[in-house]
């Protein structure tokens, strides 16, 4: 079961343990203060937000809804190919999405839904790889360009207005169900959950593993 968590990354890593998420805040923002000095002026301006904030929610994306999700957008691109009718059980099944995850989705129009699980308060429109604050190596979005890419694929595609986007959340998304269904339930869950960090201005990660 996937799902999209909104608050201090502090609390994501202590798995709701209070104590440890109050312990891990000083090393988070050690690691906060490390990013920063890695990356432009510019992006390191805006990679703040309240590390010691109480607040936490969690998404539920579904089984395959963020993996149904992430392959949507990248056939979305690709007139040449035909979407799946049910989800796959693995991204890396696909030849050509694998093709493309090994450049990085570098050009994509949806390079961050695509490519990235972490993203940051700010805009700035390139991914930054980097350790996570337990150290695994990942790609780093924004939740401003997050945001607009929802966007850009739902204009491109569905063209859903708020309240249908809203109902998505209860369609079913099993391993190895419908694909559309699967797509609609991640979609709307993950704009949800920007939509979230955007009200708290808090960092956005998802969970594959949830």
């Amino acid at each position: 079961m996937a799902s999209a968590f909104v608050g201090p990354l502090s609390r994501f890593f202590a798995n709701g343990d209070e104590e440890a998420a109050d312990r891990m805040v000083v090393g988070v923002e050690r690691w906060r203060a490390d990013l920063r000095a890695g990356v432009a002026d510019k992006i390191a301006a805006q990679l703040d937000w309240d590390e010691r904030s109480e607040r936490g929610s969690v998404f539920d994306l579904g089984e395959a809804g963020w993996m149904a999700l992430r392959l949507f957008a990248f056939y979305a691109e690709r007139s040449d190919l035909e979407w799946p009718d049910t989800v796959p059980p693995l991204l890396e099944f696909d030849q050509e999405w694998r093709k493309a995850a090994e450049q990085g989705f570098a050009k994509s129009l949806y390079g961050q839904v695509l490519a990235c699980e972490l993203w940051l308060p700010g805009s700035f429109p390139v991914t930054i790889r980097a350790p996570r604050p337990d150290g695994e190596a990942t790609e780093i979005g924004s939740l401003t360009v997050l945001r607009d890419q929802l966007q850009w694929l739902n204009q491109r595609t569905f063209q859903a207005g708020a309240d249908e986007v809203a109902v998505w959340r209860e369609q079913p998304a099993p391993a190895g169900g419908a694909f559309l269904p699967a797509v609609r339930r991640g979609f709307a869950a993950l704009s949800a959950a920007v939509q979230c960090a955007f009200d708290v201005s808090l960092p956005l990660m998802v969970n594959a593993a949830a």
